[in-house]
């Protein structure tokens, strides 16, 4: 039941950063995007139908790409302003 509270948590972030559109840099944010967006729906796969060790793992895979996205968002918005 925790992986599920923490796969919830992750996945909550994860659609609240992925409305973001960069003012600068717009290519590279969209292919990094793109490749977390891979595995949030994983995540969201396996969430549903996976073990909780399986949930456990694609949580840690998610959230370790998840983390450089967010990254590269932040210095985004501290660079350019609000996306």
């Amino acid at each position: 039941m925790i992986q599920q509270a923490h796969a919830d948590e992750l996945l909550e972030e994860w659609r609240l950063c992925a409305v973001a559109k960069p003012k600068n840099n717009a290519v590279d944010f969209q292919i990094e995007k793109a490749r977390c967006e891979e595995w949030a729906i994983q995540l969201m796969t396996i969430r549903v139908w996976g073990t909780d060790v399986e949930l456990a793992e694609a949580c840690y895979q998610f959230e370790y790409r998840f983390k450089s996205f967010k990254e590269k968002l932040v210095i985004e918005v501290l660079t350019n302003g609000a996306v």
